[in-house]
């Protein structure tokens, strides 16, 4: 089976599969395609041939910001609950499918990580920070429920349950260093490694 994404650059060697979400005038925010595409690509990894890991990142300066709130948030309110159900289930299974890849998958997080993207990161096995990375699990702060994506699940496992829930409840960003000292990430490197 090829791998070949129109919404992201995916790009497989030396044993290294690398996905790149590419959007970077939009912070790489998430549209519904984005999302059902990276569904898909994370889940038919595992017939890949020759994958041995597998590194998510982003282009420019953000790893992730989340949906996106042109093509994604203004959409969901004229949904009814089976459409909001529907896009709930794609974004669950893109979590999903991040924790069944059985290689381990590391998230180079160069930038902003928040909402959707502090998510992904999280179900990856390591993350790996610029020392200009953020980290915001802001759903609280559009109204939402800090448990979105499976974060209420995978945060206290990672930083305890106090630290989840401080992040969880307020959304409040924090940068490399902070993530660092609480166990977020494995490690923080200079920006331009």
């Amino acid at each position: 089976m090829s791998i070949a994404p129109k919404t992201f650059r995916y790009e497989l060697k030396d044993g290294v599969a690398a996905i790149t979400l590419d959007r970077a005038d939009r912070l790489n925010a998430l549209t519904f395609a984005v999302y059902e595409e990276l569904r898909d690509v994370i889940a038919a990894l595992e017939g890949e041939e020759g994958v041995r890991s597998v590194l998510l990142t982003g282009e420019g300066r953000a790893f992730c910001s989340g949906g996106d709130v042109e093509d994604i948030i203004g959409q969901l309110f004229a949904r009814d609950m089976q459409g909001l159900l529907a896009f709930t289930r794609v974004t669950g299974a893109l979590i999903a499918n991040l924790r069944k890849v059985r290689r381990p998958i590391v998230a180079a997080v160069n930038g902003v990580a928040v909402g959707a993207g502090a998510v992904m990161a999280l179900a990856c096995d390591f993350r790996i920070a610029s020392e200009k990375a953020k980290f915001g699990f802001i759903f609280p702060k559009v109204g939402l429920c800090g448990a979105d994506m499976g974060a209420a699940y995978l945060l206290p496992r990672i930083v305890g349950l106090g630290r989840a829930s401080e992040l969880l409840f307020t959304g409040d960003v924090i940068g490399a260093e902070e993530a660092y000292r609480i166990g977020l990430v494995t490690k923080v490197v200079p920006h331009d490694q």
